[in-house]
């Protein structure tokens, strides 16, 4: 019950001392918010329980029920919350503050009620960005900056051509001799050039990484996502990172795991259509076996195919190896988590791989916070790999070389942890990987600019990525 005292001096001071919250203007990177936190920070229990009613009141709820809410730190954080929600609403015309103070008091038992500070922007990210306040103030920012139909049609050719079973599609019907007689031994070289990165002389032993010091490089790839993607990774109101996805705790030793019969096939279709879709030679193998991925025959010919295919011997030994030498996210399946390969590499100095492995990590988080709704888009497009890992090495790009251009003596340090030998200085990523795909990305990148492309990755506003409706 909310008591008829004012917090005791001690109280009030303790709060203003460590978290000093006060009124200023808060730079969330395309806005700016003024925020009054100063105005709360001395309320009494009194002030902060009549407020509190109210709050529930307007969420439609009895006001007696804010009794309830016994924490002190949790009702000072709902009482920031409702302060800064109310004065930030007529930044965003339209925004439904009713809606958003509704979603405070349903999930007040499931936040981390961190106090604004005079320095931080957690708080208000965390607020702004789960109620909604964030994904509105895009969106309306994006309203006179829609793709024209001619920049739709453009963008449309890098995603390929139109489906088969679609307007303008050729309905060409599956070749399936091209893939068995083309497709597969050009995969198999595929393979065999990714896993020769790790040949060792007989005789030599495998030297290993230590996957708690990849866990100490997937912690500070999180925090360095969360700084420099804003404000579109906030403005996924179910984004992991409001979510509880901790990067570090889902990390597994992909080298010491044994592929099941469905894992393997798994990778090899993503690789079958790195393959597949490669144009260096000339027409792809899929444009001539007439290979339309959003047919669900074709995928499951290839499917079946490629099931066959890693069954035989030396495909197996390939395709088990391959599986057990690439990471991979698996994030949000029974069981499934972030693989990562920990053997060093014999070919380049164990700091080089490093670096890569440094790629890698943050190539599988990003994968994390990639929308449902453009991750689902994949399937309605003839190259789904362009959405599915050409849009991830874009947004990895960014991440990594945000943390080699920021990065410092100590950061070097702590991300080479554990690595034996002279350091190699790291090299930012200029090439997007996956062949075709990461280069069709890039031009989705170039054709819809960088804040149409993040916001579109990060909240599902497809349209500004110019995927299909």
């Amino acid at each position: 019950m909310a008591t008829s005292q004012p917090l005791s001096e001690d109280a009030v001071l303790a709060v203003v001392e460590r978290d000093r919250p006060v009124n200023r203007t808060v730079d969330l990177g395309l806005f700016q918010v003024a925020v009054k936190h100063g105005d709360v920070a001395g309320w009494g229990d009194v002030q902060v329980g009549e407020t509190l009613g109210r709050l529930f009141k307007a969420a439609g709820q009895e006001p007696g029920l804010a009794s309830g809410v016994t924490d002190r730190q949790l009702r000072l954080w709902l009482v920031y919350a409702t302060n800064m929600l109310v004065g930030a609403r007529e930044l965003v015309p339209g925004f439904d503050v009713k809606k958003a103070l509704t979603w405070l008091v349903a999930n007040v038992g499931g936040v981390r009620p961190v106090l604004p500070s005079a320095v931080g922007r957690e708080f208000e990210l965390t607020v702004l960005g789960r109620t909604g306040w964030l994904r509105a103030a895009l969106r309306g920012r994006m309203q006179q900056k829609r793709l024209t139909e001619a920049e739709v049609k453009r963008v449309a050719g890098f995603y390929g051509p139109p489906a088969a079973g679609g307007a303008g599609g050729q309905g060409v019907p599956l070749k399936g001799e091209v893939l068995r007689g083309e497709l597969l031994p050009k995969l198999y070289r595929h393979l065999t050039d990714h896993i020769a990165q790790w040949y060792r002389p007989s005789g030599v032993e495998a030297r290993f990484q230590g996957l708690g010091d990849f866990r100490v490089i997937a912690e500070f790839a999180q925090a360095a996502a969360w700084s420099m993607l804003q404000p579109y990774v906030a403005a996924n109101e179910n984004s992991p990172f409001f979510t509880g996805f901790t990067y570090f705790e889902n990390v597994f030793d992909k080298t010491a795991v044994m592929p099941t019969d469905e894992d393997i096939v798994k990778h090899l279709m993503n690789r079958a259509h790195v393959v597949g879709e490669d144009t260096t030679g000339g027409q792809s193998i899929f444009a001539v076996a007439g290979y339309d991925s959003t047919r669900r025959e074709d995928r499951q010919f290839l499917w079946d195919l490629l099931s066959e295919w890693s069954k035989e011997d030396k495909a197996r030994r390939a395709a088990v190896y391959f599986c057990r030498h690439v990471g991979s996210n698996s994030h949000g399946e029974p069981g499934g988590g972030i693989g990562l390969v920990t053997e060093f590499k014999t070919d380049r100095p164990f700091s080089q791989h490093r670096w890569e492995i440094v790629e890698v990590i943050v190539h599988e988080m990003v994968h994390t916070l990639m929308h449902p709704d453009v991750k689902a888009k994949a399937s309605k497009i003839t190259r789904p790999l362009v959405v599915l890992e050409g849009f991830v090495e874009v947004v990895t790009r960014e991440v990594f070389n945000w943390m080699i251009d920021h990065g410092d003596d100590e950061t070097t340090k702590r991300l080479m942890i554990g690595v034996p030998g002279p350091l190699v200085a790291p090299a930012r990523k200029t090439t997007l990987g996956y062949g075709a795909a990461g280069g069709y990305a890039d031009d989705v990148l170039g054709a819809v600019g960088r804040e149409r492309f993040l916001i579109g990755f990060m909240t599902g506003d497809t349209e500004l990525l110019g995927l299909p409706a």
